[in-house]
C-alpha cells in the first residue's frame, strides 16, 4: 500500500550537512527514477513573511527576533508550506530547534506539523566535532558558536522533538548519519525514504 502523505521533513542542526544531503538525494531520485521532488525551506518561507512585515533584512536576523514574533511568522510560513506541498513529493528542510537569546525555540511546533502532516521526520546527524569544524569553515553564513558538548545536547534535544512530532502526527522518525566523506550514502537513505 502506498503512503498517501507525500511530505518528508528533514531536520538537522546548523553545520550537519543537511542541505547537501537533501540536494544529493533529490538528484538521485531524479536520475534513477525520473521523479521531481519539491524542496521547501521553512527558514526561507519565514524570511519571506518576516521581511514583508519589515521585521528582518536577512535570514540570520530571524533567530534574533522576539519569540512572540517568531511564533507568528512560523504559523504563516507553515500554512504556506502546507499549501505548496500539495503538489507532490516534498521535502521540508528545516531545523527542529532554533537557538535564540531566550533558549531554544521549537522550529516545528504543533501548529506547523499538523498543517504539514509529514509521513516521516528525518534527522540528519553527524559527529559533534565535525559539526563544530564545518561551522567554523562556513563563510557563507553567520553561525553561532557552540561548544562540542552543547552541539551533542542540541542533537539529543532534536531527537526528542522529532519523537514529539511523530506522536502528534503519526509520522515515522528516522535518523540518518552524515558521516564525513559519505554524503552519497546518507543521500541514498533519504532518497529511499522519499520513495517509500
Amino acid at each position: 500500500m502506498t503512503e498517501s502523505r507525500n511530505v518528508v521533513i528533514v531536520t538537522g542542526i546548523p553545520g550537519v550537512g543537511k542541505t547537501t544531503v537533501i540536494n544529493t538525494a533529490v538528484e538521485q531520485v531524479k536520475e534513477k527514477l525520473g521523479e521531481t521532488v519539491l524542496v521547501l525551506n521553512i527558514g526561507t518561507e519565514m524570511f519571506e513573511v518576516a521581511s514583508k512585515a519589515g521585521h528582518v533584512k536577512d535570514r540570520d536576523e530571524l533567530r534574533k527576533l522576539p519569540t512572540s514574533i517568531q511564533r507568528e511568522v512560523q504559523k504563516k510560513a507553515g500554512a504556506a508550506i502546507a499549501k505548496k506541498a500539495e503538489r507532490g513529493k516534498t521535502i521540508v528542510d528545516t531545523h527542529t530547534l532554533i537557538q535564540t537569546n531566550n533558549g531554544f525555540l521549537i522550529g516545528l511546533p504543533e501548529w506547523v506539523v499538523t498543517a504539514i502532516n509529514p509521513k516521516t521526520v528525518v534527522l540528519v546527524e553527524a559527529d559533534s566535532e565535525k559539526i563544530a569544524s564545518r561551522r567554523t569553515g562556513d563563510e557563507t553564513r553567520i553561525r553561532d558558536a557552540q561548544a562540542i558538548a552543547d552541539i551533542q545536547i542540541h542533537q539529543e534535544m532534536c531527537r526528542a522533538a522529532a519523537v514529539a512530532i511523530g506522536t502528534i502526527t503519526g509520522a515515522t522518525v528516522r535518523i540518518i548519519k552524515n558521516r564525513e566523506g559519505l554524503v552519497e550514502e546518507a543521500a541514498s537513505e533519504l532518497a529511499a525514504t522519499l520513495m517509500e
